[in-house]
């Protein structure tokens, strides 16, 4: 580099000998397996084999593995269980029982939707109370995804509610 050239960069390779780098500065290179087309068409066909089998197992009447209930009925009431857990937060009863939640249904393949509604279109946790209730029954075992429909018809009344949560509130 010359001394009138100070402010452009110097990209080129510098000149010093390769017996002065390093060895473990060196590039490595290695031998590269060979596969022959015979042993190549078997890994391919092992691999398409085992992509069939996934798709022919996905297709069938999936159960969830771990802690899984024994049928969609089960799964349920798991789930029942689970969203008598969340309270209303200006009422002291669960939103089960206080009738916020419509319909549990749970299909074969053991994914969850759940219709429920709030006392009125304008409860402070109209936001927030759908998340809530999706959260909770997605953390059930065997749960396979969860879709949770807000809805306003029927309204609901005090009628929707259960016996205990009348008993709590005084209203028997």
């Amino acid at each position: 580099m010359t001394d009138n050239k100070r402010d452009m960069l110097d990209v080129t390779t510098p000149s010093t000998p390769e017996s002065s780098i390093p060895a473990e500065n060196m590039p490595r290179t290695s031998e590269r397996p060979v596969v022959s087309p015979q042993k190549g068409a078997y890994f391919l066909d092992k691999f398409l084999e085992a992509k069939n089998e996934e798709t022919d197992a996905a297709e069938t009447k999936a159960k969830p593995a771990g802690n899984a209930p024994e049928s969609p009925e089960e799964l349920q009431g798991n789930i029942v269980s689970a969203l008598q857990e969340i309270y209303d937060p200006e009422i002291p009863v669960n939103i089960y029982e206080l009738g916020l939640i419509y319909a549990v249904n749970v299909a074969d393949d053991y994914s969850v939707r759940i219709e429920m509604t709030l006392t009125t279109p304008h409860c402070p946790v109209a936001e927030s109370m759908p998340g809530e209730v999706e959260m909770k029954a997605a953390s059930v075992d065997g749960v396979n995804g969860v879709e949770v429909d807000l809805v306003w018809e029927p309204p609901w009344d005090m009628s929707k509610m259960s016996d205990e949560a009348r008993l709590e509130l005084g209203l028997l």
